[in-house]
């Protein structure tokens, strides 16, 4: 029977299939609240202490010239200020863990349309989620409006990687991979699994292969070119793809083409 622990057992089998709600402008209106809150407290200190100091009472004239004296006051007639200061306090701490938080959660990457794809197919599978969802729970994953992916394998696939599982292996699959790669539908929920290592390695010696060959060809074809003009040309190309290459494939950054393309 389809439920929560079967969807659970998915996501915790199939990391990169963690994607949930990041509820951004609930956080924010939350913010935007905490906000509002702190700006009225904070006028309300400094009234607070405009009328202490402008107050016959000396001692409490003289608050603001000592933490000790401030803090002494807690309990007394005087003590508005000191009180005011520990709700603020209260207030803030909160305010700047939510901010931190709100902070940290947007630096989460968008889900890959495979895995989201993937995971509606899971849900709408009889031998899935089986429609288990109901009402507003099931719009969740009806798109990836305000979906983050918890998994960083996404963020960190370079091109070729990207294309061997999202281009490649799906096609692979619909033609010949379902006739012979089965894995356990007890295990796998009824999906099938293809080993992210060997995309990996595939990806890797594709770089290598590519490393190699493109200084090596450059010089190849500057060989049988004998006009200085095309010989700039060419370089200029070979110059170009080179940091392309560089750039899509090993996902390097743009101080590291630069260093590598003028080497």
């Amino acid at each position: 029977m389809a439920n929560y622990n079967k969807l659970a057992a998915l996501i915790g089998t199939h990391q990169e299939m963690a994607l949930f709600r990041q509820f951004a402008a609930l956080n924010a209106k939350n913010l935007l609240y905490m906000q509002s809150e702190l700006v009225h407290l904070e006028a309300e200190l400094t009234s607070i202490e405009s009328e202490d100091r402008c107050s016959e009472d000396s001692e409490k004239a003289s608050l603001q010239d000592s933490v000790f004296n401030l803090k002494e006051s807690s309990g007394t007639t005087r003590d508005l200020q000191w009180r005011k200061g520990l709700e603020i306090r209260e207030k803030m701490n909160n305010y700047n863990r939510a901010l931190l938080q709100f902070s940290q959660i947007q630096r989460f990457e968008k889900p890959d349309d495979t895995n989201l794809k993937l995971l509606q197919e899971w849900l709408d599978r009889p031998e899935g989620g089986d429609f288990f969802l109901r009402g507003r729970e099931a719009d969740i994953w009806e798109s990836d409006k305000d979906l983050i992916a918890l998994s960083r394998r996404q963020a960190d696939k370079d091109c070729i990687t990207h294309f061997i599982s999202d281009v490649l292996i799906p096609w692979y699959h619909h033609r010949w991979g379902n006739r012979v790669k089965l894995t356990s539908g007890k295990d796998w929920n009824g999906l099938w699994h293809y080993e992210e290592a060997t995309f990996v390695a595939v990806a890797n010696a594709i770089s290598t292969v590519l490393s190699s060959l493109l200084p090596t060809t450059s010089i190849l074809v500057l060989y049988f070119i004998e006009d200085p003009v095309a010989r700039l040309v060419i370089m200029m190309l070979f110059t170009a793809l080179f940091s392309l290459t560089l750039a899509t494939v090993a996902k390097a950054r743009r101080i590291d083409v630069f260093a590598a393309t003028t080497a």
